[in-house]
């Protein structure tokens, strides 16, 4: 099936099961979600409602109050409520469209403000946006419809979400004057990722270079991570979740102190237990017997 026949069929299935929108704090109503080859000219005219174009193929111009912008393959713009606007095309263009509005009175205050900033906005024009969040939400989500698909906690409104998230950040002036997040903000999940490889791995030799690599990121800038969010170094970490695992070993399984030293990663039995005793106060084999009374 051809591209442009996916995002017609994409178009009809939506406006049968996507006309609202709901999210935590929005709700979203749209009028028609469109798709069309070869379209030429309409007359000027104006919407009480925004209409998101994007220009698959071919060439025009959209003209909004007596100003010309050229569309061709690439091209997003948002024509805003009660703009005059109009297409203009001589040998037609493959468009696809959606009309929506926000609806206030079940939407936070800070959404309603949003939508009044985005009525203003002088960013409605974008050339060359098919790499843009929004031009790959939308392809997706069309082509999405025109196959069967699991439903995953309905995913018509979680993609759609993201969609009109998507058309927020990329044409809201005041979403883009934000700040961008510093570098700090990775940290979390830098850490995570290093924390799971070290849990998957206890058995292995665990370098902090290694780790880093695995990452993608230094070896000096992971340690100033661990320092940073956990408080402590990364051999220290590490020490202690090969411990907290030779705890679980020692709780719940019959394991020999010899397989439970192999297991957490230490080099020997003896190492392991020094280890194992400066840290819990007590060798392996009485922590055992201590659990085994304990647990009855």
């Amino acid at each position: 099936m051809e591209r442009s026949q996916l995002f017609v069929d994409g178009s009809h299935f939506l406006n049968e099961h996507a006309t609202q929108i709901n999210g935590t704090n929005t709700s979203i109503l749209v009028h028609y979600w469109g798709a069309q080859s070869s379209h030429y000219n309409n007359l000027p005219h104006q919407h009480s409602f925004f209409e998101l174009c994007y220009i698959v193929g071919g060439k025009g111009q959209y003209i909004e109050q007596d100003q010309s912008f050229p569309l061709m393959g690439g091209t997003l713009f948002l024509s805003r409520p009660y703009i005059q606007h109009q297409i203009v095309s001589k040998d037609g263009i493959d468009i696809v469209f959606v009309a929506f509005e926000l609806i206030e009175n079940q939407s936070s205050q800070e959404f309603r403000d949003l939508f009044n900033n985005l009525k203003n906005t002088k960013n409605f024009y974008m050339n060359h946006a098919e790499n843009s969040t929004v031009a790959h939400l939308w392809t997706s989500l069309l082509i999405m419809s025109t196959d069967s698909y699991p439903a995953l906690n309905n995913w018509i409104q979680g993609l759609c979400s993201s969609f009109y998230a998507s058309v927020l950040g990329q044409f809201n002036e005041q979403l883009k004057k934000r700040a961008p997040s510093n570098e700090h903000s990775s940290y979390p999940t830098l850490i995570h990722q290093a924390k799971l490889y070290i849990r998957d791995n206890l058995s292995q030799q665990l370098r902090l270079d290694h780790i880093a690599n695995y990452i993608h990121i230094s070896s000096r800038h992971l340690s100033r991570i661990f320092k940073a969010e956990l408080g402590q170094s990364f051999s220290s970490y590490v020490r202690a979740e090969r411990i907290r695992k030779a705890n679980l070993l020692l709780s719940e399984t019959d394991l020999s102190i010899k397989e439970i030293s192999d297991i957490v990663g230490f080099d020997t039995v003896h190492y392991f237990t020094s280890v194992f005793t400066k840290e819990m106060g007590m060798a392996p084999g009485q922590f055992r017997q201590k659990m085994k009374q304990h647990l009855g």
